[in-house]
């Protein structure tokens, strides 16, 4: 039976929903000669999720099934043109108890053109920087990161340029109290082909670590439409006393063809620990987008691995679009460690082969109206030598998303 705290905290989403709900449209407020915009919105969330053989880290196997709601406020704000913020709070629960958590997401305010051209964000905040393969405030998960500390932008020269120092406020980036730091520049090189460019750095109160991740993405689309992206991404610092000197790429293609068909292809790679113990080559994702990379199961992590991958869609109609991606996972050093999840737990090889398994992915997006969308499917992930055991996973899920 479900708890009665559990229960509270269901009516309690759904009275956010109702909360917000009369005021989507809020108009805006006037004061005297000076115009305020006020807009209230929401976003509620329902999941649903049975997981069978679900460990994969001691194979000992058993199955698992939860629901899961995450309901968010968000209230923004504009005074003319120079300033304007946007608060938003959330609560999530999962119906096992395992998270129960609420609370305010993002409070910030922003100042534009506060001296010439700069503009000034201070407060709490996400970050969702390029394609989410470095930083994302990873939407799948309950909760989500957020940060607290100040952002400058700017654009010179065609670069659109943003620095940022923050400590970690929610979700995973604040296991360890993360401080973030950062530098990311982008630009339109022309109509089909975009640069990013970044220098992050990622510090842990009350502990002896330091690193530096530089990172490169260059996308484009060539004239008969194939789509393409390639990212790289290097680091360095300081983990416990071990140098780090790890590096990570991904190339991806992409083409569309007729009635709505598309395939791709994909090579990710993040490297692994060798057999030195003086310092540490295994790549430590940033902030990485867990559930659109590396299979959705989110069984494997982006460290001491090697994805290769095919995907095929049919996007239906303009409300439906059905897809299917296939993963082979092996490690990329095999002295190294096979690391499993968004936590990127370390699990010893069951042998020295590199191979982890591979992953079938199927699933549906649909649009069902202007605010309510669905998103339902499943994967079965195979195991190979490298896990303690040979019995596959299965994964399904049903998820709605209601905006207003």
């Amino acid at each position: 039976m479900m708890s009665a705290a559990i229960k509270d905290h269901m009516l309690r989403n759904l009275a956010l929903l109702l909360l917000a709900a009369p005021a989507a449209a809020q108009e805006p407020v006037l004061h005297g000669s000076d115009s305020v915009d006020l807009t209230l919105g929401g976003e509620l969330l329902f999941r649903g999720e049975f997981r069978d053989n679900a460990n994969q880290a001691t194979g000992l196997g058993g199955s698992t099934d939860d629901f899961l709601t995450r309901a968010g406020v968000g209230l923004d704000f504009d005074v003319h043109r120079y300033f304007g913020g946007y608060m938003e709070f959330f609560a999530a629960v999962e119906a096992s108890g395992e998270t129960d958590t609420q609370g305010i997401q993002q409070l910030y305010l922003d100042f534009e053109h506060l001296f010439g051209e700069y503009e000034l964000r201070v407060g709490r905040m996400q970050f969702d920087l390029g394609d989410g393969r470095l930083v994302s405030s990873n939407p799948w998960l309950l909760d989500r990161n957020s940060f607290d500390g100040l952002l400058i932008a700017t654009e010179a020269g065609g670069w659109d340029i943003s620095l940022w120092h923050t400590q970690a406020a929610n979700g995973p980036s604040d296991m360890f109290d993360d401080r973030f730091s950062g530098i990311w520049i982008e630009t339109e090189i022309d109509d089909n082909e975009d640069l990013e460019l970044s220098i992050m750095r990622r510090a842990r109160s009350n502990m002896d670590f330091e690193e530096y991740t530089l990172g490169l993405r260059w996308a484009g689309e060539t004239r008969n439409g194939l789509n393409w992206n390639l990212f790289g991404a290097y680091q360095d610092g300081n983990d416990a006393g071990l140098e780090v000197l790890a590096y990570a790429f991904a190339a991806t293609v992409k083409k569309k063809l007729d009635y709505g068909h598309g395939i791709g292809a994909e090579i990710a790679l993040a490297q692994g620990n060798d057999s030195k113990t003086t310092d540490r080559k295994r790549f430590d994702p940033l902030y990485i987008d867990q559930h659109k990379y590396n299979g959705r199961a989110d069984i494997v992590a982006f460290s001491n691995l090697i994805d290769l991958s095919v995907f095929y869609w049919l996007d239906w109609n303009e409300r439906w679009s059905f897809h299917t991606d296939l993963h082979d996972f092996s490690r990329q050093n095999d002295s190294d460690l096979v690391y499993l999840g968004s936590s990127v737990t370390g699990v010893t090889p069951a042998s020295s082969s590199a191979g982890i398994g591979t992953e079938l992915d199927i699933y549906c997006e649909g649009i069902l109206s202007d605010s309510l969308s669905l998103d339902f499917g499943g994967a079965i992930f195979s195991p190979q030598a490298s896990l303690p055991h040979d019995e596959e996973q299965l994964w399904l899920y049903l998820q709605f998303v209601l905006n207003f």
